[in-house]
């Protein structure tokens, strides 16, 4: 009895384990989003009163309602003739200022560059050999390579199309490598970018292409575990009993 009760103990711990590791994680990332988008409200003062009342959870979620409310007025207004006129002269100016212009023309050129290049930004999931021949890699065509830069590849002929190339990093695909090589040094693959992704986070423990589901599958995979686990280990077919060819006396 004590051998039964200790295993569905086990058994139900792992269970609840593995199911509620997916909601954790889920208002952990949801927390640090929200801490990192209102903390700068909270953090200074200006509403003791709430916090001191139990409501700073609510104070954040209006904090942050009031950001993304701010932020389509500064979109609707910068939309119209006026106020793209003074985005432009505001742009003239902080462009204008030492230092600070370095960084906010990077920045720009980054921003600039995620709709002019919109066609090909992630848009192409192919392998390439890396980090060295016969090891293969994951990775997304971001742009061509300038000609200024492609022609002093010395792997690549004068006419040949460059590309650079984001290898993400298992299992945070936000941060990578980026590397350039020729066009045909890299070998397209027939998947979308969401299971690619999904393949690299998941240390490729999650077959791409398999067909979504509206259910979740969690739970059912893992009672299908348990019960592997549970069934006794059969003798294989051909084993023999033992004194079964012993000659009667």
């Amino acid at each position: 009895m004590f051998r039964r009760v200790g295993h569905s103990l086990r058994t139900n711990t792992l269970v609840g384990l593995l199911l509620i590791t997916p909601v954790v994680a889920t208002v952990l990332i949801f927390r640090f989003l929200l801490g990192l988008a209102t903390n700068w409200g909270i953090e200074h003062g200006f509403f003791d009163v709430w916090k001191e009342a139990g409501l700073e959870l609510l104070l954040r979620i209006l904090i942050l309602c009031a950001i993304i409310g701010l932020l389509y007025l500064v979109g609707l207004f910068a939309r119209n003739i006026l106020g793209r006129r003074l985005f432009h002269l505001g742009d003239k100016v902080i462009s204008a200022i030492p230092f600070i212009r370095n960084i906010y023309v990077a920045v720009r050129q980054i921003s600039e560059s995620l709709f002019t290049q919109r066609k090909s930004l992630f848009k192409e999931v192919v392998l390439v050999e890396y980090p060295r021949k016969g090891l293969y890699s994951i990775a997304f065509v971001t742009a061509d390579v300038p000609l200024n830069i492609s022609t002093r590849m010395s792997t690549a002929e004068p006419n040949d199309r460059c590309v650079s190339l984001f290898i993400p990093t298992t299992p945070n695909p936000t941060s990578g490598l980026l590397i350039l090589v020729p066009a045909k040094d890299v070998r397209r693959l027939p998947l979308p970018v969401t299971d690619a992704l999904t393949f690299v986070m998941s240390g490729g423990a999650v077959r791409s292409g398999e067909p979504a589901v509206s259910q979740p599958r969690l739970l059912d995979r893992i009672e299908a575990w348990l019960k592997h686990e549970d069934e006794p280990d059969e003798p294989p077919s051909d084993a023999t009993e033992p004194n079964a060819h012993r000659d009667d006396a």
